[in-house]
Formats: structure tokens, sequence, C-alpha cells
């Protein structure tokens, strides 16, 4: 598990689209746009992407062996869709 209080450079936020069945729900593209280039603990990122990702119906899920937080939805036909959402370091 990584430690959730250190800082970390969010950066390649998913640009939306790229080749994916179904885009990514433009509320999360805007929110992983905004978060690009900041500074804050991944503790922080989670609390201010998660009203997002709860409202599109997806959840969000911290990759620790590739350093970036993924999005999970499943979509109107029930398959499930996942997005490496914005890398950290």
């Amino acid at each position: 598990m990584p430690d959730l209080k250190k800082e970390v450079l969010l950066y390649d936020a998913h640009p939306g689209f790229a080749g994916a069945v179904i885009p990514l729900p433009y509320h999360m593209k805007k929110i992983a746009r905004q978060l690009e280039g900041k500074v804050m603990s991944l503790e922080e990122t989670i609390e201010i992407i998660s009203p997002i990702a709860n409202e599109a119906g997806g959840t969000l899920e911290i990759v620790e062996k590739y350093k970036f937080i993924g999005f999970r939805v499943q979509g109107a036909s029930g398959r499930e869709h996942y997005f490496r959402l914005i890398r950290y370091k």
C-alpha cells in the first residue's frame, strides 16, 4: 500500500479517448486535467476525485506498482471499462 500522506507530482492525465471502447466520462477527464502538474498527497487527490467518480458511477484505485490512479466504470451495456486516469511520481 502506498504512503497516502506522501506528496506526489500528478502528471500524464488520460486524454479522454485513446482507443477506449467508450470515452472517459467528461467530468473525470476534466478533473484529471485540472490536477495535472499539481503536487499533493495521494490522500488529498483521492478526496478531490472521489465525489466526481461516484457521481460518474465508478470507483478509483491506486495502482502502486505502476504509479497511477485508475478509474473503473460499468457502461450501459454492463461491460466494465478501466482507465488509467492520472500518473504520479
